[in-house]
This record gives structure tokens, C-alpha cells and sequence, in this order.
């Protein structure tokens, strides 16, 4: 019986219309294309992938389309969250299998294996920022306090912290503080998020919170007050958490996460140390 769980974590895939005129720095959808090839080559299989939003550029159909596209080589199912950049109710049309909640927010409970993965809609509507409103936060206490014998991993697109690059953070998070206060009544084993477009972690309510890095461009990390809005080329990649029993009893969990670079320009080999 196989007792690992290996999920992966792509995020900001930005996936654009092929016909589009816009003027990008690098092709977006050629870079997903990338990941995953490299997620079905992993060993061992990713049990499932979590897409924390921002899955569109501009949330427009042909968008979508391309993004179905796009995903279908994967061996593993998809478990898709908007973002800002989405449109939620194309979103759902493009994953129309997906145990979507049954309210207007687009968040899910699903199970993979003894992982249970609760996907949070942290977008508020035509804004970059986070929202989470009284009947959000409503379905987050109760899904999270449904009996479950396993991890919980939450997801959402926006991290409930300040990353300190001013101008991704100049958003904000609409009811950040009774978010805290909700998931601090339960056992969460590790929040994964987007948005930031750089990997990152931050301490929150007393659980571990890790922005993937995105597939498309990447945040320039500018922690001075007055920085602007710049990109940076760094390689692509996504994140993996190896999640597996930590006791004969499965009473508690070891979760490791790793960050897997895409198209770094060299392949892994094996040193010669014998000097």
C-alpha cells in the first residue's frame, strides 16, 4: 500500500488567448506547457495538483480554453481556485467535474487519499485584493471542523500576510483578522497560496502559509518602501509536498515541501568528489 501522498502546486499561470496582441515578457503558455510535462515526469506520480488561481490572464473564454488545453496531458487531477485575474463562473465551466461549493464564492473540499485539501475563494469581485466575507468564513469554519482523521492542507490564491513589496501589497485583505481568528480553532497543516508571483512563507495564526512561484514572470523582490513595479525572469517552477505517516498509527503526519525549477538550463548530474 502506498503510503505517500505527493501533490503539486502550480499558481499565477497566467494562461493568455494565442491570438493576443498584448505585449508579454515571456510566453506564458509555453511555460505552463513546461510544467507540466515536468509534473508527469515526476517519480513518484503526483496524486493531484493544486492550481491556486490566477489560472487566466484576463479571465476571457478563449482564455479558459486554452488553459483546458493546456492541462489536459496531466496524469493527475486538477484542483483549480480563481483568482483575481479569473473569472469564477467560467472557471467552473472549464472544471465542471470539481466539487464546487454549492454558494456563489467558488471554494471546494476534496479528498486525495487521507489529504483532505480545502479550497478557499479568497477574490473580491473587479479588485487585485483578497476579500473574505461573514459567509466565507462561515463555510471555512465548517469545513474545517468536519471530522477528518488525516492532514488538512488549505488553499487560496491571496497569502493572509503582508509580503512587504509594497506594491503587491497595496490590495489589501478585507477580513483578514477574522480569518486568523477562524483557522486559529482548528488544525490546518499547511496553507498554500499564489498571488505573489515569488516563493515566499510567513507564520500564520499559528500555521505554516507558502506562496508557489508563478509559471509566468516573476516578482522582483524589492523590499524598499518606495520600490516600483518590477518583473524578473527567474526560472519557473512549481511546488510539491511529499505528505506521508509519521507513526505506525498514522496519529500524526510529515509533511516536507520542495520547490521543483523548470528549464534552468542544466540537467541534474552526478558529481565526481573522488579528489
Amino acid at each position: 500500500m502506498r503510503d505517500l501522498t505527493l501533490l503539486a502546486q502550480l499558481t499565477d499561470t497566467h494562461v493568455t488567448d494565442p491570438a493576443t496582441t498584448e505585449v508579454l515578457y515571456a510566453d506564458h503558455n509555453a511555460r505552463l506547457a513546461a510544467a507540466v510535462a515536468s509534473i508527469n515526469a515526476e517519480s513518484p506520480r503526483v496524486d493531484a495538483v493544486i492550481a491556486t488561481g490566477d489560472l487566466a490572464q484576463w479571465g476571457a473564454p478563449r482564455e479558459y480554453e486554452e488553459l483546458a488545453d493546456l492541462l489536459a496531458p496531466l496524469s493527475a487531477p486538477v484542483l483549480p481556485l480563481p483568482g483575481n485575474h479569473d473569472e469564477g463562473k467560467l472557471l467552473r465551466v472549464c472544471f465542471p467535474k470539481h466539487p464546487w461549493a454549492d454558494a456563489e464564492h467558488s471554494s471546494w473540499v476534496a479528498n486525495v487519499g487521507t489529504v483532505r485539501i480545502v479550497g478557499l475563494d479568497s477574490t473580491r469581485a473587479g479588485e487585485s485584493g483578497a476579500e473574505l466575507d461573514a459567509e466565507r468564513l462561515g463555510w471555512l469554519d465548517a469545513a474545517l471542523g468536519a471530522d477528518h482523521t488525516g492532514p488538512t492542507i488549505l488553499a487560496m490564491h491571496h497569502p493572509p500576510f503582508t509580503s512587504g513589496i509594497g506594491w503587491m501589497d497595496e490590495g489589501g485583505f478585507i477580513g483578514l483578522d477574522a480569518f486568523i481568528e477562524v483557522i486559529s480553532a482548528h488544525r490546518i497543516d499547511r496553507i498554500l497560496c499564489g498571488h505573489l508571483h515569488r516563493p515566499m512563507t510567513a507564520i500564520v495564526g499559528g500555521h505554516l502559509a507558502e506562496v508557489g512561484p508563478s509559471t509566468a514572470v516573476h516578482v522582483a523582490l524589492d523590499l524598499a518602501t518606495d520600490a516600483p513595479p518590477r518583473v524578473i525572469l527567474d526560472p519557473i517552477g512549481y511546488r510539491l509536498l511529499a505528505i506521508s505517516p509519521d507513526d505506525a498509527e498514522h496519529a500524526d503526519w510529515a509533511i516536507v515541501g520542495h520547490t521543483r525549477y523548470v528549464d534552468t538550463g542544466r540537467l541534474a548530474f552526478e558529481p565526481d568528489w573522488s579528489d
